[in-house]
């Protein structure tokens, strides 16, 4: 067979989230009804035509022009309305993919092989990691590290580039710390790739949360920035419609868009017209999702970061300008280890969170804090009571 890492953080979360009864791991947006969106935005989702009344065929095998056309509006708008080297992004750029996991794996399959290298920052999604490797990539790693607030090392970067670097793998808003990388520093990142012709994969799934900082300064996507540059995402984090299960690439570089649609051939053929249908509603009312989950994740944010202030002694972090994530660090004094931690977590106070060793980083935890206050709440008392009970 052909070899394939483990995904740690998957299994974690498929090994334990059913054994719990709150979730303090889930890094999406408290999720989202349709009726919901009707109430928020007043725009009623048409149930006859769209669902009742059509076909269950394949679809559009591309995506339908209306979904398309919304996903461009999306990448136009605000800060991204000024491109940086003079295109717009149009139907043509876009592949409709099985959420922003089959986007990535799609870009990957597309786009790296025996022979390329490939750079990733650590710690990341670690499908961007592996996958590469997978297809036999040579992969190197940048390290960002909490001293010195997740930020990307550019120097660092450009020192790994080597004459068969293929591609540069980053994620802004940054998934587990939520930091997000500036337009500034994806600039700097950019000018290193266009100095050798590399592309930059940035996973964007956590954008536009820059819950942080007004809406007028918020970065643009990576498809704004450069020519190779590609964007993943999906309706999962931000959107909070996970249960959609849909996703996209976008690139104005024809060449990849094309060997995606080769390769989308043989794993996805089309995603469901009724996902499409309901994606296109979301994305119509993104405004109104948007402002609720701003809200969410700014409210819950402070109850977290007072958590943190009060357990000080034991709990560090940097604190999240964007996203859904936390980072948080655990001074154990040598009594516990972070695996122990949300192990007990789960069968003894019934909690999930996420141990920095499915990243590779003990030593650390990886805290949702955008899922509904109950959930959020509870978890945080369980950890109280945790490091109550070690540190008596």
């Amino acid at each position: 067979m052909v070899y394939q890492e483990i995904f740690e953080l998957e299994q974690f979360m498929d090994d334990n989230e059913t054994k719990v009864d709150y979730n303090g791991a889930e890094t999406c947006c408290d999720s989202i009804t349709i009726k919901q969106i009707e109430e928020i935005s007043g725009n009623k989702f048409d149930y006859e035509n769209e669902i009742l009344n059509k076909k269950l065929t394949y679809g559009d095998i591309k995506g339908s022009p209306a979904l398309l056309n919304t996903l461009c509006e999306f990448y136009g708008e605000g800060n991204d309305s000024k491109n940086e080297y003079g295109a717009t992004i149009t139907p043509s750029d876009i592949v409709i993919t099985n959420g922003a996991i089959g986007a990535n794996f799609l870009t990957l399959y597309a786009l790296v092989g025996p022979g390329d290298h490939v750079i990733v920052v650590d710690p990341i999604y670690f499908q961007l990691q592996s996958i590469p490797k997978t297809f036999g990539a040579e992969v190197d790693i940048v390290n960002l590290k909490f001293e010195n607030d997740f930020e990307i090392d550019v120097d660092a970067i450009a020192k790994l580039v080597k004459s068969n670097t293929k591609l540069i793998i980053i994620n802004s808003p940054h998934n587990p710390s939520g930091v997000f990388v500036t337009d500034d520093k994806l600039l700097q990142i950019v000018d290193v790739a266009k100095k050798h012709d590399i592309y930059i994969l940035c996973d964007e799934v956590y954008r536009p949360l820059y819950h942080s900082i007004p809406l007028e300064e918020n970065p643009r996507s990576i498809v704004n920035l450069y020519e190779k540059g590609i964007s993943t995402s999906s309706l999962s984090k931000a959107f909070a419609a996970a249960g959609t299960r849909l996703g996209w690439i976008v690139s104005k570089d024809k060449e990849l868009i094309k060997q995606c649609f080769i390769r989308r051939d043989f794993n996805i053929i089309s995603i469901s017209m009724v996902s499409d249908s309901i994606a296109n509603y979301v994305l119509q009312n993104r405004k109104s999702v948007l402002k609720r989950n701003y809200e969410l994740c700014q409210n819950n944010l402070q109850v977290l970061d007072e958590f943190i202030a009060k357990n000080s002694k034991y709990l560090s972090y940097v604190k999240p300008k964007s996203g859904t994530t936390a980072f948080v660090k655990v001074s154990s004094n040598g009594k516990f280890t972070t695996l122990d931690m949300c192990l007990e977590l789960v069968n003894k106070y019934k909690i999930l969170l996420v141990p920095g060793e499915t990243f590779g980083h003990p030593d650390f935890i990886r805290i949702g804090y955008a899922n509904n206050i109950v959930d959020l709440t509870k978890s945080l008392e369980a950890v109280q009571l945790y490091l109550n009970d070690k540190f008596k």
